[in-house]
């Protein structure tokens, strides 16, 4: 595993790429949690199993963290004792938002930077019940994650064009790790089932809707600045994790370059001088010409040409090519999403920013 070091001094950054989601072990002390215990016992008395059933904690905004008593892992022990780190053999484990949790809403938030003071925050946040006795300790927590989630937002200049973009990569896009893209309602995922990674796409305006912020009253302003706003959502796994060191924002592009979405990254000169079998070429060459190829091949000879393609060129030829005139349409490539990413949070919104800790921190994976 490669150890990671997040050391956080000065005035943080906020946008709108931001923390979404946490789940893993934190070093404070697991060993007071009153939890609920599933048992399974037989007629004569005996206990099966035993299970402990995680609680739901409740910030100051009703958006809940789950919480349940874990054990450290070598390495968080080892790092606690080279790092100076917070760490109980017999630890917590938290599931949520904590920017919801924090601020009440996740449409801006703190930078996936800044996990190990959000974290802590969010540990001193706990209702007094599940609150560990030693949340107030100075030393920062010693982390080991299983799940990140990290987010950004892209303005696509009106509402409708966020549709019209989901729709058409719905239809138009697969990931190279799992296969062709999958709409669920407004949302399109990519590797929705790995192990690994995953992300999905969706229209941020019409998500506060379905999940609106505890203030009811700062939803419809919500609603008026996310108008036209695409959200990209990364998910980070375990396997994923153990092989990175500090995250930041700039993963979510890492990734979404591995997305097959059209005709996006065709670079003809390199097509030209690619090295394929003559008659994989001419499949590309037909797909390129906007044949559905996957239709005039035989099953193994068509997926035999698919993967040859793919590994070559990283072109995906069970997805249709799109029109200059569709592209154009939804503003889709790929520099055109880099460059519309939202970087700022309007200065009215500041207020309703929740901002950690300003001490250095350090965690390890």
């Amino acid at each position: 595993m490669i150890p990671y070091f997040c050391a956080i001094f000065g005035t943080l950054c906020y946008n709108l790429s931001m923390l979404d989601w946490f789940s893993g072990k934190v070093g404070y002390n697991g060993l007071d949690l009153k939890l609920n215990r599933l048992l399974e016992v037989t007629p004569d008395g005996e206990i099966n199993w035993d299970f402990e059933r995680p609680v739901s904690a409740k910030g100051s905004f009703e958006s809940a963290i789950q919480i349940r008593r874990d054990f450290a892992t070598e390495d968080m022990l080892t790092a606690s004792d080279k790092h100076n780190l917070l760490v109980n053999y017999v630890c917590l484990n938290l599931s949520g938002n904590p920017s919801k949790f924090l601020q009440g809403h996740n449409v801006f938030g703190p930078k996936v930077e800044a996990l190990g003071p959000v974290l802590t925050a969010t540990v001193r946040g706990l209702p007094a019940e599940v609150r560990p006795s030693d949340a107030d300790n100075p030393l920062p927590p010693a982390l080991h994650r299983n799940r990140v989630d990290i987010t950004t937002s892209v303005h696509l200049g009106q509402h409708a064009h966020v549709h019209e973009w989901l729709k058409f990569v719905a239809k138009s896009s697969s990931s190279r790790h799992k296969g062709t893209s999958m709409l669920s309602g407004n949302t399109v995922y990519w590797g929705k089932q790995s192990s690994r990674w995953s992300m999905k796409a969706y229209c941020k305006f019409c998500e506060l809707d379905a999940h609106p912020p505890a203030d009811l009253k700062f939803k419809d302003q919500l609603k008026q600045y996310c108008e036209g706003h695409l959200r990209l959502e990364l998910t980070l796994r375990t396997l994923e994790l153990q092989d990175r060191g500090t995250l930041d924002e700039s993963l979510i592009w890492e990734y979404f370059k591995r997305i097959n979405i059209g005709e996006m990254e065709i670079d003809m000169e390199k097509i030209q001088n690619v090295k394929l079998s003559r008659s994989a070429k001419l499949t590309l060459n037909e797909w390129l010409a906007g044949k559905e190829v996957k239709y005039d091949l035989p099953k193994r000879t068509f997926y035999n040409h698919r993967k040859n393609i793919l590994e070559a060129t990283g072109l995906d030829i069970s997805l249709p090519v799109p029109s200059e005139k569709t592209l154009d349409k939804v503003k889709f490539d790929l520099d055109y999403l880099v460059a519309n990413e939202i970087k700022e949070i309007p200065a009215t919104f500041q207020g309703r920013l929740f901002k950690p800790d300003k001490s250095p921190v350090y965690a390890v994976h």
